[in-house]
């Protein structure tokens, strides 16, 4: 037999032996796949105490806004705000849900008693991370999701009938730019200017509309007065309210930072809109933040977010931004 073939059969007998000897070995070790990468989830509440600065508009008038937290903690009926996310693997699903309903009464001179505003936000996202990059330092995720918006504003109004009364008659006197000038002033508070909350001007129009309905009563001085009276008490015994509400895609980056196990920083940004709802919106945060167990942790940092709505007639474009403090567990 030529040599390389026996020494290629000598080679067969040896492994075809060795699997044999093992293959009956009751003693040998077994080899299991190791275990799937669970999920994990995340529930987290923050507490966010914001400026509002900005514009907020209706129609051809715009008010100015810039109120401070110490203004809004005092006028919050109710406040939620809950995020939730759930891990695996390099994928995250993340929500936030966030709801802001704020009130105000407002004592007036004119012809107004008293003007009650209401403003209540309602925020709900959802979305989705991809980890880019991760090492024990740290990472950095790819966002995107889309937010909606919904955007609840009223104004009531109580009309000072003795003052009303008492002015009738001036009113009926006056020529048409005099008249204005007097509605003007005395309902100063239809415009708004400076709102204690992020409402818009939606009665800003009223004065326009009154001087115009009542330049045209016709007949003697008491019976116009009469008619005028009950004319200002009848428009300004009412109520006015808006409710709009938006769909906002977004993209964006988040990442942590270790400087030590249970101490790091958080960072995220993003931006959407894309005249899908809104014409621009944004959001960014940075944190420090400590992991006190394994399950419980606490983050204190910064919060902002703008939008710049515009349809309908109304404009929102306001940034809100302040500190947050947020709890959360993880299991």
């Amino acid at each position: 037999m030529p040599r390389p073939i026996a020494t290629a059969l000598a080679l067969l007998f040896t492994l075809t032996a060795t699997i044999t000897t093992f293959a009956g070995d009751s003693t040998s070790p077994t080899l299991t796949p190791p275990p799937p990468d669970p999920w994990h989830f995340t529930l987290s509440a923050p507490g966010w105490i914001p400026w509002v600065t900005g514009d907020v508009g209706f129609r051809n008038s715009t008010s100015d806004v810039h109120i401070a937290p110490g203004q809004i903690i005092p006028k919050i009926d109710m406040v939620a705000n809950l995020r939730a996310e759930a891990h695996h693997a390099r994928l995250s699903v993340i929500g936030e849900f966030l709801y802001l309903s704020l009130s105000d009464g407002i004592g007036k001179s004119g012809f107004l008693k008293k003007v009650d505003l209401q403003v209540a936000q309602t925020m709900g996202e959802l979305g989705a991370a991809w980890r880019l990059t991760e090492s024990k330092r740290g990472y950095l995720d790819l966002t995107g999701g889309v937010r909606y918006n919904n955007y609840y504003q009223r104004l009531a109004f109580q009309p000072d009938h003795a003052q009303i009364a008492a002015s009738a008659e001036a009113l009926a006197t006056a020529a048409r730019q005099a008249l204005r000038s007097k509605l003007s002033t005395a309902l100063s508070a239809l415009a708004a200017t400076n709102p204690t909350l992020p409402v818009a001007p939606l009665s800003a129009d009223q004065v326009a509309l009154l001087t115009s309905t009542i330049s045209k009563i016709k007949g003697s001085i008491a019976a116009k007065s009469a008619q005028i009276s009950q004319q200002l008490n009848t428009t300004l015994d009412q109520a006015i309210s808006r409710n709009d509400d938006w769909w906002d895609p977004y993209v964006g980056l988040r990442g942590r930072y270790y400087f030590y196990p249970a101490f790091y920083t958080n960072a995220k940004a993003d931006i959407g809109g894309f005249s899908v709802g809104s014409k621009l919106s944004w959001t960014a945060e940075l944190a420090l933040g400590y992991q006190f167990s394994p399950n419980i942790f606490a983050e204190l940092g910064y919060r902002a977010a703008g939008v710049d709505y515009q349809q309908d007639q109304l404009l929102i474009d306001t940034i809100t931004h302040g500190a947050q403090l947020t709890l959360g567990v993880q299991f």
